[in-house]
């Protein structure tokens, strides 16, 4: 009886031990977009970004500052001009620690390749600031098509310039 019991429980934990391909790819190609941000905002002289490839042409970036409790809304192109803007201003951005997860579609509430990502970002100009943020970030096709993320901008911004 001993031993039915335990190869149940030991098949039962294995038979929840299941890998989603589609995650486990969105992962990998959202950790090699970090290496491009790292590499682009600490390499003085890298001049542009070339990250399109990474998504879907009709991406958009929410993000939700304080007073704006149903987000900003960026286009594809406004998204990288921020990212740029930021580089020509003299920030350096680096991602550090991440915790990602599986995201989960917010119909069916199942995985379905989506990422959660809580994460920690140093941001320096006159001062360095940690930041920490989260993001949840939608795929089609292997490419990002959506990225919701929030985080103290306000307090950031009050702390880079103390």
């Amino acid at each position: 009886m001993n031993k039915l019991f335990l190869f149940s429980l030991l098949f039962l934990l294995l038979a929840c031990e299941s890998k989603n391909p589609e995650y486990e790819a969105n992962l990998s190609t959202h950790k090699q977009l970090v290496t491009e941000l790292n590499a682009f905002y600490s390499n003085p002289d890298s001049a542009s970004l070339d990250i399109s490839d990474f998504f879907t042409d009709d991406f958009l970036f929410y993000y939700f500052p304080a007073g704006y409790p149903k987000g900003v809304e960026a286009s594809k192109s406004e998204y990288f001009e921020i990212l740029q803007n930021l580089k020509n201003s003299g920030f350096v951005i680096k991602i550090g620690h991440s915790i990602y997860l599986p995201g989960i579609d917010e119909h069916t509430h199942k995985v379905d390749g989506s990422i959660r990502l809580y994460y920690g970002a140093t941001v320096r100009k006159e001062n360095s600031v940690a930041l920490s943020a989260y993001r949840t970030i939608n795929f089609e096709n292997g490419k990002i098509s959506g990225i919701w993320e929030w985080a103290d901008y306000g307090g950031l911004t009050k702390q880079l310039y103390d």
